[in-house]
């Protein structure tokens, strides 16, 4: 699958051409006819200036743009308003069956799109269904055999991985479908039955413009290389699948700016407290305590219950509030029932973590030093054991409200 490699390129228009920044981070379905400049042309024949990026090496997976230096160095380049991202045509339609690094992916590329420029919104690029189903992977998932449960699994897919992402799903598998099923004679796959003819990346193209600016493109002049007449009933298709569904694609979904904070460090009586936005802080502490750091650390003055707000407006104007949850102090080492923060992660027997401390409402992830989501699951109760690789693993425990105290452990 990587024996066409197609070179890293940013595509950039003149300095006065720069109203909305697109980046796609794909393979050759992104590169193949140009979906990029397509969209930018069928934009600009609609009066909207676009300004794209790719980097789309053939065969490439997300988590293969992890640790691809022309991947991050595009991200790196310029504050987008838009990243998009592209699973690996089978590796899409296997999220589902939990066969795939591409959650996990997901979650470590948009961490560091947003790290690059916090207003960035991610965007999911749902491909279609192989013209026969995955032959490859249908012994061992045979809801791929065929192509309506790719295309099943793709939709699936990609919409949870958005979900957790608070991202957008651009729907070209979804209107790619309805164009098979009601103009089987527009032929949207090459001879190979998977990648674009100049029909689907149009189509793909269309979808994009719907998902980016959230209104119709039946109006665009331009066809690229189509007849009229079929660039038509794409720029059609393509506008009642997505805007028909809005909240369905999280179109709705306002960018995911919140306040919610790390516990880096603590003591019995200090809490060293993180935020990685860009914006503006507020913290203040129920004893009168404040701060406008992105890191404080307050230290409380006796033992006792507090509560911590911490209002942050990122630099998009946007501003949420967090109030913790009441949570005890205590110097003497003996404590209220009830407390819940911090939690300990620590190993109680070969290859097995502990997690005490919780409420049963907290879920634990695991990481290797990789990156990798090894384990992603909710804790019932106040005390857990969890079974985990051997190895330094870092963990997160992310509470009802939100809150995340993360820190690392060593499992032999």
């Amino acid at each position: 699958m990587r024996s066409l490699l197609i070179s890293t390129a940013l595509l950039a228009l003149p300095a006065y051409a720069q109203d909305t920044k697109v980046l796609f981070l794909g393979n050759s379905y992104t590169a193949v006819n140009d979906l990029p400049n397509t969209l930018r042309e069928l934009a600009l024949s609609l009066g909207d200036t676009v300004e794209v990026g790719m980097s789309a090496p053939g065969g490439y997976a997300l988590e293969d743009h992890l640790g691809y230096a022309p991947s991050l160095a595009a991200i790196a380049s310029r504050p987008w308003d838009y990243v998009v991202m592209q699973e690996q045509s089978q590796w899409g339609a296997l999220i589902v069956e939990g066969a795939t690094t591409t959650a996990s992916a997901a979650v470590l590329l948009c961490n560091a799109i947003e790290a690059n420029y916090e207003c960035t919104y991610p965007v999911f690029y749902m491909t279609w269904g192989h013209e026969n189903g995955d032959a490859f992977s249908c012994p061992t998932f045979p809801s791929v055999c065929t192509y309506t449960g790719m295309q099943q699994n793709l939709r699936q897919g990609y919409l949870q991985v958005a979900n957790y992402n608070n991202g957008y799903v651009s729907p070209v598998g979804e209107a790619w479908k309805q164009v098979r099923a009601t103009h089987p004679l527009i032929d949207l796959y090459q001879p190979d039955g998977s990648h674009p003819t100049v029909e689907g990346t149009y189509l793909a193209a269309c979808v994009f413009y719907c998902t980016l600016f959230q209104q119709d493109c039946i109006n665009a002049t331009f066809t690229s290389t189509l007849q009229p007449d079929t660039a038509a009933i794409l720029r059609q298709i393509a506008s009642s699948t997505v805007l028909d569904s809005v909240t369905t694609w999280n179109l709705d979904v306002a960018n995911g700016t919140n306040a919610i904070w790390s516990l880096l460090e603590f003591t019995s009586n200090s809490y060293t407290l993180f935020h990685p936005g860009q914006g503006t802080h507020y913290w203040e502490v129920s004893d009168g305590d404040t701060s406008t750091s992105a890191q404080p650390t307050f230290v409380f003055p006796a033992d006792g219950w507090y509560t911590i707000t911490h209002i942050y407006t990122d630099p998009c104007g946007n501003t949420d509030t967090l109030i913790s949850p009441p949570f005890e102090v205590y110097f003497t080492g003996v404590h209220e029932a009830g407390t819940t923060f911090p939690y300990h992660v620590q190993q109680t027997g070969a290859g097995t973590l502990e997690v005490t401390g919780c409420t049963g409402r907290e879920r634990l992830a695991l990481f290797d030093q990789q990156g990798r989501m090894l384990v992603n699951e909710r804790i019932g109760g106040s005390t857990a054991q969890v079974a985990c690789p051997s190895g330094l693993l870092f963990w997160t425990v992310t509470d009802g409200n939100g809150m995340v105290m993360k820190g690392k452990v060593v499992v032999r």
